[in-house]
């Protein structure tokens, strides 16, 4: 691994100022990036930056870089290369930064800002004159927004990259969190998303509040948004939460708990800390706890230890646990970790066979989940325009399922009632219900 030895690697050249006060940012990777994002567009239009128009390049590029898996890597260069095509002022962040900073040096970017000083990375890409103002540019991004209150992580799976990018684990203030959720509220957004790199371990550092004050917290302030929680441990979710996800407000009855695998061996290597009965038992418990749970996971493919009988296991696994969705991802070995040293003894063709099968599951799973939707009244928030499908749009329910419906584009950012007419493995597939009465009971 790559990483710096100490900070004078980084690079802050050519940061004295951008003349043309516009900006983009470049997002890969996690929704806690997104957040940070949010965040540093925040603060560049605080100091006069305006974002740029699509059609026009920038004065200024963030890239808000990925590391976690080799091809997040590739992504994060190319992304970087692009921008230095289209000319104006580079800065790069993220966890590819830290993972080998020395790969986007030689490419000539203007500043290099690793996890620890991306708060400093608006006043190192404004330099010395530029003042800080008040007012703050309305966010693109007001669907679904990601409000990060924790990062770092200290489980250190074996396989994981992360708890080495991002630095100590750090928690932000309830009231510091809430007073962001009444800007996003104010600002017009469908829905507030709580994230971290390891969410489940929030703390207050005040009070040692955990998860659950913050959400309560949260739900109250929020009014007609959404409230959602990120991923989730499985050790994480316990009986005041599930309580919490019970009561009928507006916190989003799914829960995203990463299974990685349904072989206890694999497990272990991994160091998960359960075994697939412990991961069944919580299931379990959570839909006798949350009537009309939407529960989703992660599934990884092509550990070093996974041989075919562990992934008949998986694979057996993920059918009887009938989640709602299923990421099915290949393994990427990381320099650095524990697992690195087990090799990548899994070729690419088995990996991917692999993959293609669980997704094949995932997509049953799914389409039984869905069909559970048809002919049902749901509340549903627009997302975005289908630009595949002219005249419709897509949006998510409350349990994370995606619909399609014919529905004006000024409804994107707000809920509207959809009579589920037809579904797939994919998606929900709907139409406008205008004269129902909105209501939680109405669906998931």
């Amino acid at each position: 691994m790559h990483r710096r030895s100490n900070a004078s690697v980084f690079m802050e050249r050519g940061t004295k100022g951008v003349r043309d006060r516009t900006y983009r940012v470049v997002t890969l990777g996690c929704r806690v990036n997104r957040s940070d994002s949010l965040e540093i567009e925040r603060e560049l239009s605080r100091r006069s930056f305006r974002r740029s128009p699509p059609d026009e390049p920038p004065g200024l590029w963030v890239v808000n870089t990925c590391a976690v898996t080799v091809e997040g890597m590739r992504k994060s260069r190319k992304a970087v290369r692009k921008c230095l095509l289209a000319g104006g002022e580079v800065v790069v962040t993220g966890c590819a930064v830290d993972m080998d900073p020395g790969a986007f040096e030689e490419m000539g970017v203007n500043a290099l800002v690793p996890n620890e000083r991306k708060r400093s990375l608006v006043g190192i890409a404004c330099g010395p004159e530029c003042h800080h103002g008040t007012a703050a540019e309305r966010p693109l991004e007001l669907a679904r927004v990601p409000v990060k209150v924790q990062d770092g992580c200290r489980r250190y799976c074996t396989y994981c990259i992360v708890p080495y990018l991002r630095g100590r684990p750090s928690c932000r203030e309830v009231d510091s969190v809430v007073d962001d959720v009444r800007y996003y509220r104010d600002a017009g957004a469908g829905e507030i998303i709580l994230c971290g790199i390891d969410l489940g371990s929030y703390r207050d550092p005040s009070t040692g509040e955990g998860i659950e004050h913050l959400a309560s917290k949260v739900s109250a302030a929020a009014g007609d948004l959404w409230v959602r929680l990120s991923s989730l441990d499985l050790s994480d979710v316990n009986g005041r939460l599930l309580s919490l996800l019970g009561e009928g407000g507006n916190l989003c009855r799914h829960l995203h708990i990463p299974l990685q695998s349904g072989d206890r061996r694999v497990l272990a290597g991994m160091g998960r800390g359960y075994g697939p009965e412990e991961f069944r038992r919580k299931v379990d418990e959570i839909r006798s706890a949350v009537p009309g749970v939407s529960i989703t996971t992660d599934v990884m493919v092509g550990f070093p230890t996974e041989d075919e009988r562990a992934f008949e296991n998986t694979r057996s696994f993920l059918g009887e646990m009938s989640f709602s969705r299923v990421h099915v991802f290949r393994y990427s070995p990381r320099p650095g970790t524990a697992a690195f040293s087990l090799g990548d003894p899994v070729g690419p063709i088995d990996k991917r066979s692999r993959a293609m099968e669980l997704r094949g599951i995932a997509s049953a799973t799914a389409r039984r989940f869905h069909e559970s939707f048809i002919g049902r009244i749901i509340a549903v928030l627009i997302e975005a325009e289908m630009k595949s499908e002219p005249g419709m749009v897509f949006g998510r329910t409350e349990g994370f399922a995606g619909i399609i419906a014919p529905v004006n584009a000024d409804m994107v950012g707000r809920k509207a009632l959809m009579r589920v007419t037809s579904t797939g493995p994919r998606w929900l597939r709907g139409e406008p219900e205008p004269y129902a009465e909105s209501g939680r009971s109405k669906g998931r």
